[in-house]
């Protein structure tokens, strides 16, 4: 396979960004599993296969681009990049705060118009061309900034980024919004409930979610779990419960998985539930066949949830879920 005029060796079962990255080529990539689109290349000779492009827009499908972490690098002849700056968009930093010690907030106004939705995800790019993927928290219809929640994580490469250098008034580039994990309002389906399970800041667009939801006026019971190990991560639980207040067909539950410590009397402990999230909230789905699941956080639960929900009866085109390394 040729590589900026170089021509690589590939091996067996590899795809063109194992190819690339086994070269040390330097690569834009984040997810690994086809949903970030962050690993976009053109495909100057070779055949694309469909799975290659799923997600991708006309546009893209036509210039012959295709998700290098999906496409097998045995089919490609020759690769070359695209010009990512045609892809990444500029915002501003408009605001900084923590929701918890470990958790950031961040809201970034784009320098120009964007049509995104609340449970969507944007790639987020540092100067050293590193992307991840963070899902947006808020709703547009009422809040015109893209609210993200920020996880710190040792040594990670754009959460300390963002954290400690960014400032507000900077600029950050990002591409998208992207993915199809949010909330569609639907007469026929309005009356569905809604089963959101989250952990960590997987919790950040399941909100966004439920405040589309809740700003649709949806009409079924919405049910969101959010699971920690500990619980100094249930860092929107006070604005949950908030929302359990005020809106009588939302209902919140708090996870705990890991080891109890703390002050049991606690109002956190007054509403907590012991044991994992997807486990907890699966056993409790009384009409599966329709109940529409929202999924996100640590990609294991994500797949493994998604595979126990089909066989409770949750009909698969009913799951929606974007599993991202939020690093």
């Amino acid at each position: 396979m040729k590589y900026q005029g170089i021509d690589l060796d590939i091996l067996a079962n590899e795809t063109v960004l194992d190819t690339l990255l086994r070269h040390e080529k330097k690569v834009s990539h984040s997810c690994l599993a086809g949903y970030c689109q962050s690993c976009l290349l053109h495909a100057v000779k070779g055949n694309v296969c469909s799975e290659a492009q799923d997600g991708l827009k006309g546009t893209a499908i036509t210039n012959n681009h295709f998700l290098a972490c999906q496409q097998p690098a045995n089919s490609i002849d020759c690769v070359a990049d695209i010009d990512l700056n045609a892809i990444f968009s500029h915002a501003i930093v408009v605001e900084k705060s923590l929701h918890a010690t470990d958790v950031l907030c961040i809201k970034l106004e784009p320098v120009n118009s964007h049509y995104y939705r609340a449970g969507q995800f944007i790639n987020v790019r540092n100067p050293q061309g590193e992307v991840r993927s963070y899902s947006i928290a808020n709703l547009p219809a009422t809040e015109p900034c893209i609210e993200l929640h920020i996880q710190k994580i040792a040594n990670g490469k754009l959460s300390t980024w963002l954290f400690d250098q960014v400032d507000i008034g900077d600029i950050v580039e990002f591409q998208g919004a992207l993915g199809s994990c949010f909330y569609v309002s639907d007469t026929s389906q309005v009356d569905n409930d809604l089963m959101l399970i989250g952990t960590g800041t997987g919790a950040a667009p399941l909100i966004g979610i439920t405040k589309d939801a809740l700003y649709s006026k949806h009409q079924g019971d919405i049910h969101f779990y959010h699971g920690v190990r500990t619980i100094d991560s249930l860092y929107l639980h006070q604005q949950l419960l908030s929302l359990e207040e005020q809106y009588a067909n939302f209902y919140y539950y708090p996870c705990l998985s890991g080891e109890v410590n703390g002050d049991e009397t606690s109002l956190a402990f007054q509403c907590m539930n012991y044991g994992r999230a997807s486990d907890i909230a699966l056993n409790a789905i009384s009409s599966p066949s329709t109940t529409q699941l929202f999924l996100c956080g640590n990609p294991n639960m994500v797949n493994s949830t998604r595979k126990a929900a089909i066989l409770s009866g949750i009909l698969p085109q009913h799951i929606y879920a974007d599993p991202f390394d939020h690093s």
